[in-house]
């Protein structure tokens, strides 16, 4: 199918209340398997790159491999540039035909992070390419995939009024949001504010976004979507569980000489198995207009 920008499947998923899934692709194996997931349930797809996770994997070879994938899969995909910093690495990703990209100036003061996501909009936009930003703190590091962090302090959650006027003066196309959630592992039990995201829900136009969606319980993805996120962000239980399939394979008897290329097709399987139980819950499964 054609590549699709993150605007039109967002769109289409907020007007239907359902979530589409997105994570993180690193190399060809996680991505081959989480695009089967998506085909095999007639589901939408975001693939995501984010350069801090996979550090020796360059953007320049990374993001043309998703694009190839996605313009080859049987479902809707888009493609996006996960926490870009600088309007150079987006246009970097822009460039290499990614259909998306999300620029995160939440660690900026407001108008600094107002000014830099609108120019990052007037230039993506003139170029055809779907703009997420990030306002709020979310606890963690974007690349933080291990050591479990505190939760973030009510202080640094998302103001609704400003996330109202955030989406006003930059046009960004959805917005990430902090509400609980939490990179990488969480300390002890999530407390996500879901009356937060559904006030933010109401006073904002565009889809909204959750990063830190690993670690939480299957029945609390479907109450965040009721909520009214749009795009979930999940990567890191998914590469643990990756991990630890084929740590267990590799210890099998059966597998003590194990090939290389034997890894690989683990790893699609593994890819393939939590991207298909993830988007369960949170999809229209084989319903999206």
């Amino acid at each position: 199918m054609p590549l699709v920008g993150v605007k039109k499947l967002l769109t289409q998923a907020r007007r239907g209340r359902y979530g589409v899934l997105s994570v993180l692709g690193g190399n060809l194996d996680m991505v081959i398997g989480q695009v089967a997931a998506a085909e095999e349930l007639r589901a939408p797809l975001i693939l995501a790159f984010n350069q801090e996770v996979t550090p020796q994997v360059p953007l320049e070879l990374a993001m043309p491999m998703l694009v190839n994938v996605a313009e080859r899969a049987k479902v809707p995909v888009a493609t996006t540039l996960d926490h870009g910093n600088s309007l150079e690495s987006v246009l970097r990703a822009i460039h290499l035909g990614s259909s998306s990209v999300m620029f995160d100036g939440s660690t900026l003061p407001y108008e600094e992070n107002v000014r830099q996501t609108a120019e990052v909009v007037r230039v993506a936009h003139a170029l055809g390419v779907s703009v997420e930003a990030e306002l709020g703190s979310i606890a963690g590091s974007a690349a933080e995939t291990g050591a479990p962090l505190d939760d973030e302090p009510e202080s640094a959650f998302t103001d609704p009024v400003l996330a109202a006027e955030f989406v006003e003066s930059t046009g960004v196309d959805a917005l990430a949001i902090s509400f609980g959630n939490v990179h990488g592992t969480y300390r002890g039990e999530p407390n996500l504010d879901l009356e937060l995201v559904r006030e933010i829900f109401a006073l904002v136009e565009v889809p909204l976004v959750m990063h830190g969606a690993s670690g939480l319980d299957d029945g609390q993805y479907p109450r965040i979507v009721e909520a009214g996120i749009s795009k979930v962000c999940y990567y890191t239980a998914m590469g643990k569980q990756a991990a630890r399939d084929i740590h267990r394979r590799l210890d099998d008897a059966e597998t003590d000489s194990a090939v290389y290329h034997e890894i690989i097709s683990w790893a699609i399987d593994a890819f393939r198995a939590d991207t298909k139980r993830v988007m369960a819950l949170v999809s229209c499964i084989g319903t999206c207009t």
